[in-house]
């Protein structure tokens, strides 16, 4: 084994099987849109839910959905705001597709009940706009999910609860023909069982847990970025992981932390050191509203200056008043609040957080991937929208859009004589020893995180190629995390010690300029476990 070979699960025996025409894979925006519209169509539909209908990333999103439908607003200037984002790896026909759709993906979820905030549209960093739509202030994401849970509750879709895609099936030519699912109980021990389906659909998420703080949920782990690469599909713009600039900084902290909203900033919120000297004065034409990976780096540097470091920054928000705090922001001010910190007249300590992963699995805006019968959508996907580095809300609108999409297309796909093939054996191995996770992820965020170089990524691969296997049994679900998280956070390494250089979300200490060189996505596929560096073509730049 060598330090860019992908670990294996260990083999299990299926108890229970059934069959269903497709398998959607996570239970966010993006998979309960597909499971809406798919079982609208009269398709037959399994919903995995790994920790439950109320989990995941959506509930927690406080930002908006990004649409241009502002009276001064035009699609030619999203498109702009997010290709310049995308820091030159954007496709600029993925992000006019999206642009041009977001107006009806609003209306779409208006249709469904969706209760969108009165007034104008508000300002996130990177947007030269006002075309943030909000609801509840900054409870977009529980908005959404409450709408998308009432729409299923009215369609017939099988929801697994507390239920987790462990690999995929395929046939001897490659091809998905379902998933090896485990339902978890209150040991973690998992009941594993074969679902047969002519599509999977991952809607996964990131792997924000990769990292010891992060915006996501506890369950977000990989799985479907992990699975996609066992099966062979090709992934691209992994290293670019986006790191949210106000993330509460928790002294000791690790996991889950709760996150400001960047709308706050839009409102006249500001980064300030300890001597309250703004952090953005002088860096960015937009200050604090600039691009998150101008902002995180920005900070990175400030909180590492030789002379005066300092363990967090903090968000002075207190120009903004009692009344519009309370009013625009009541989840930012609550979770504040919950911390012992009032943001009306105190400041907030922040520091950057693992939020978003700006790459996946290579999918088109309809979701196919490299792989027949295998799809991704959401933040799963590597679509070209979002580059070198996401712009604030678009990912909702691409989330919805995506889900819809792969619905439409299927709906057609599965219209066609299905191709039978000869089931093959699913690769197995040791897996991976849930005791590293720790170790795992404060390497990841030290040699991994806002800034890389090369003798940490290097210093990184050597500890995944250290990480002990697996103690000798079945696998439950620490085992399935901890090898998911230690095969992303090599695909994250080995692509963030390719990319000479710094764009977007990914930056060297040892190759500080941007280059030309590098301006196309690098493509990973791990075939038979070892994970090799793809040439660019095939892949939109």
């Amino acid at each position: 084994m060598t330090a860019d070979t992908v670990r294996y699960l260990p083999a299990t025996t299926p108890t229970w099987s059934r069959e269903t025409d497709v398998v959607v894979v996570g239970a966010g925006a993006a998979g309960l849109s597909a499971a809406i519209e798919l079982a609208r169509r009269g398709r037959r539909v399994t919903l995995l839910a790994k920790a439950g209908l109320e989990s995941g990333a959506t509930p927690h999103a406080q930002g908006g959905l990004a649409a241009a439908m502002g009276p001064n607003d035009t699609y030619a200037s999203h498109v702009e705001d997010t290709l310049i984002a995308a820091a030159g790896l954007g496709d600029e026909g993925a992000v006019r597709t999206l642009v041009e759709a977001a107006p009806a993906t609003v209306r779409y979820l208006a249709s469904l009940g969706a209760r969108f905030d009165d007034g104008p549209p508000g300002l996130e960093g990177g947007h030269s706009h006002h075309r943030i739509v909000h609801a509840g202030g900054d409870a977009i994401g529980a908005e959404l999910h409450r709408t998308l849970r009432a729409a299923l509750s009215h369609v017939d879709v099988e929801v697994l609860e507390d239920a987790v895609a462990i690999d995929a099936l395929q046939s001897s030519r490659g091809a998905v023909l379902g998933v090896l699912v485990g339902r978890r109980d209150s040991t973690r021990r998992l009941d594993v069982g074969v679902i047969e389906a002519r599509a999977v659909v991952l809607a996964t998420g990131g792997f924000g847990q990769a990292y010891p703080t992060s915006t996501n949920p506890a369950e977000v782990t990989g799985d479907g970025l992990a699975l996609a690469a066992r099966c062979g599909a090709r992934l691209a713009n992994v290293e670019f992981v986006q790191f949210h600039p106000t993330v509460m900084y928790l002294p000791g902290h690790r996991g889950q932390s709760p996150l400001i909203t960047e709308a706050i900033r839009g409102a006249g919120a500001t980064i300030v050191d300890a001597n309250g000297t703004p952090v953005m004065r002088g860096r960015h034409e937009r200050a604090d509203l600039a691009p998150r990976d101008v902002v995180s780096f920005a900070m990175f540097e400030r909180m590492h200056d030789p002379v005066d470091p300092l363990e967090h920054l903090w968000l002075d928000a207190r120009s903004i008043g009692r009344h519009h705090l309370e009013r625009a922001f009541p989840t930012t001010v609550s979770l504040c609040r919950a911390a012992g910190v009032d943001p009306v007249d105190e400041l907030v300590a922040i520091a950057p957080g693992a939020h978003y992963a700006c790459g996946g699995v290579v999918a088109d805006l309809d979701g196919a991937t490299s792989v027949p019968g295998l799809y991704a959508i959401g933040e799963a996907a590597a679509t070209g929208v979002h580059g070198a580095n996401r712009l604030a809300s678009n990912s909702l609108t691409e989330a919805v859009l995506t889900g819809r999409r792969v619905a439409a297309h299927l709906d057609r796909a599965l219209a066609q004589p299905r191709d039978v093939d000869a089931p093959a054996a699913v690769p197995r191995g040791r897996g991976v020893d849930p005791g590293v996770r720790e170790a795992l992820a404060t390497g990841m965020s030290t040699h991994v995180g806002v800034v890389r170089d090369r003798d940490g990524l290097d210093q990184m691969l050597a500890t995944l190629d250290d990480a002990p296997d697996a103690p000798t049994g079945g696998v439950d679900l620490d085992v399935l995390e901890a090898t998911n998280l230690h095969t992303v956070s090599l695909l994250v390494a080995v692509a963030a010690a390719q990319r000479e250089e710094s764009r977007g979300a990914h930056r060297r200490r040892d190759f500080p300029e941007t280059s030309d060189r590098w301006r196309h996505p690098i493509v990973l596929s791990a075939l038979d476990g070892q994970v090799t560096v793809d040439a660019p073509a095939g892949v939109r730049t």
